[in-house]
């Protein structure tokens, strides 16, 4: 389980994020499950519903390497009963530079893997319900909103210490 990201010192986290360099990012299983009937519905009266989440993640600090297991499913369903179901897993290896804390590991793996690896299942989603013929929406992005006006303030401050590039305006013509 992940680390609190309220508890988590932000100068032990943000060192980690400095440090770590995504390697690669492998998809190690996929399922897909259409009922004939979906080809005949229109997707857009479909209620998605989106779940991902972190299986597992583990350090090898002697090698600096960390690792992260994802899980992406999409259930759709018209009324009640499930015409499409897409579901895969992912593992996302990073080299982290120099020690790390194992609760910023999880912490990250958590927040930054996960981004990271989900656009991957969008362009899978994408591609599969292409190719069996239906026109269906784009998956939702994921997004890490603040969940209150103080945590937008701290995220505010916070990214010009994380390392956010400085916003520069474009010269007049």
């Amino acid at each position: 389980m992940a680390q609190d990201a309220a508890s988590m010192d932000p100068i032990v986290y943000n060192s980690l994020v400095a440090r770590a360099h995504l390697r690669s990012i492998r998809m190690t299983t996929s399922q897909f499950d259409m009922k004939p009937e979906a080809l005949n519905l229109d997707p857009d009266a479909w209620r998605n519903n989106v779940v991902a989440g972190v299986l597992d993640s583990f350090l090898e600090n002697e090698n600096g390497s960390l690792y992260g297991v994802f899980s992406f499913n999409v259930v759709c369903r018209y009324g009640r009963k499930r015409v499409l179901s897409i579901g895969a897993t992912y593992l996302a290896s990073y080299r982290i530079q120099g020690a790390c804390d194992e609760g910023a590991c999880e912490l990250f793996i958590e927040r930054v893997g996960k981004v990271a690896t989900y656009p991957y299942f969008r362009g899978l989603v994408a591609m599969l319900t292409a190719q069996a013929g239906l026109m269906m929406q784009p998956l939702p992005v994921l997004s890490f909103a603040p969940r209150s006006i103080d945590s937008a303030a701290v995220l505010e401050q916070g990214s010009q210490a994380v390392g956010t590039p400085k916003r520069r305006r474009l010269p007049a013509k």
